[in-house]
């Protein structure tokens, strides 16, 4: 038997009290029948494979923007439609709204090594290639290259980097570490040819790979540097190089007499679209049915890494896009509530909450529906079985009736007190809902961990009944949220 604190056994009795009256006969809030119908089809099986699905290698981290990401909000949206639910945005269940994306000027980009008349040109995505993030519009020039072998602490002790460019073989020394010691050594630019690490054939898919990539571009957030040049060159680009300058094998320390100018050039008026998904539980009553109670949850996550890393982003927010799933599979079985639910998957959020600003911004609604209040839930999988967060607590001025409903109600599903996340305040989509549309919100979160923003965040990680016990919260949540007076 499950005993409830005081406290716990006060507020319940709060939230059934007249002054939360649905107005019927019945003087109760919730509709108990209805709830547990709801509660038992919450699933964590269901949640597993899921997530095994979402968090898989295959959609490669569900970058905003990407493919994956795409298919990402297409099953999001499969899933609704087949479980009955109404589309939730103007043109169906996807919310599609552009940003500006800067790529690089393929024409434009080009590396050139001159010696007296003589004059080499390699191609952008051909010949050589940057980082696909690396989107910028600079020329530089040296008079000098120097070699400097595997990069290694004997190789490169007493180099001369200043005013040069550095030609470095792929060794197995982080290319982040390498551009630091470059940098500080007073290096124009880098050249990272072929070597243990990247073999000619990796170096030149590399170079397709991420030349096709930058020509496509990246979300042009209105805050971009200069990039440092950090340049990869393919095995035949690098041998043509060596037999400009008449150089055939060369060892570290040697200087190669010819000038090598790299120009880039930045294109920015591209867009690209994006998708957020919304479904529509519409309510039973005539009147509380255009109040909609939104729950949201994010996506996306943040790709792979330079080196090909997947960031599969099980709990981040796998676990979150998951539990709304199940949420949705739990409002099929209870049937209608007396308000509209909406639940809302978003994108871009990795990028700075970009999904749910577009969405808050320029909000869609049947005609006479408005928004009354958001549950937004993030990184629901990991972490203490019993462990959970939330914000706003007392100590901040949202603090709101969601909260005090969800301090009451997690008890029931195995979490004893909700510990403070206000330190996420602004981290996370609720922020936007608040900003935007001046709407109570709450935000449920387990904490980060160990493999936040990690490759190691992966599905076999994650406590898939905890995902569900926080689908059932929130819920009970929304049947709490049914009387004729909010009192939020």
């Amino acid at each position: 038997m499950r005993f409830l604190s005081l406290f716990t056994f006060c507020t319940l009795a709060s939230l059934c009290s007249p002054s939360f009256s649905s107005g019927g006969d019945s003087g109760l809030v919730s509709s108990p029948v209805a709830l547990e119908r709801g509660l038992i089809q919450l699933d964590a099986d269901r949640i597993r494979a899921d997530l095994y699905f979402l968090a898989s290698d295959e959609m490669r981290g569900r970058d905003t923007p990407s493919p994956e990401q795409r298919i990402a909000a297409r099953f999001i949206a499969a899933r609704l439609e087949r479980l009955g639910w109404q589309p939730g945005a103007e043109d169906g269940y996807l919310h599609e709204y552009e940003l500006p994306i800067q790529g690089l000027d393929g024409l434009a980009c080009q590396v050139l090594v001159e010696s007296g008349d003589e004059r080499l040109r390699f191609e952008f995505a051909r010949d050589y290639a940057c980082h696909p993030s690396s989107i910028s519009t600079y020329q530089v020039r040296g008079e000098e290259l120097i070699y400097a072998g595997g990069f290694g602490k004997d190789e490169i002790e007493g180099l001369d980097f200043k005013n040069r460019w550095v030609i470095a073989e792929s060794s197995g020394v982080g290319f982040g570490r390498l551009r630091r010691i470059a940098r500080k050594g007073g290096a124009l630019g880098v050249l990272v040819v072929p070597g243990s690490e990247l073999s000619p054939a990796a170096m030149a898919d590399r170079v397709e790979s991420w030349g096709t990539r930058a020509l496509e571009g990246k979300l042009n957030r209105g805050r971009s540097r200069r990039a440092y040049p950090l340049l990869y060159l393919t095995a035949d680009a690098a041998r043509k190089l060596y037999d400009f300058a008449g150089v055939s094998d060369p060892v570290a320390g040697d200087v190669l007499a010819v000038s090598l100018q790299e120009t880039r050039a930045s294109k920015d008026d591209a867009r690209v679209g994006l998708e957020n998904v919304c479904g529509l539980w519409p309510g039973s009553d005539p009147v509380l049915r255009n109040e909609v109670l939104i729950i949201s949850a994010h996506y996306d996550h943040v790709g792979a890494n330079d080196e090909g890393e997947i960031y599969n982003g099980a709990d981040d927010n796998g676990s979150g896009t998951c539990g709304l799933l199940a949420l949705a599979e739990g409002l099929v079985e209870y049937g209608p509530m007396r308000r509209t639910v909406m639940l809302i998957w978003v994108s871009g959020e990795e990028k700075g909450l970009l999904g749910s600003a577009a969405w808050t911004s320029d909000p869609w609604f049947p005609e006479g529906m408005q928004p009354v209040a958001d549950i937004n839930i993030d990184m629901i999988g990991r972490n203490a079985s019993d462990y959970l967060l939330i914000t706003p607590t007392a100590e901040r001025a949202e603090y709101n009736g969601l909260v005090r409903r969800a301090e009451a109600l997690a008890p029931l599903e195995g979490f004893p007190k909700l510990g403070n996340c206000d330190a996420y305040w602004s981290r996370s989509d609720h922020a936007n809902f608040s900003r935007n549309l001046h709407i109570p919100v709450t935000f449920l979160f387990s904490d980060v961990h160990e493999d936040y923003h990690k490759p190691s965040d992966t599905p076999d990680k994650i406590d898939y009944d905890k995902i569900r016990r926080v689908a059932r919260l929130v819920l009970r949540m929304l049947d709490s949220l049914q009387a004729d007076e909010l009192n939020l």
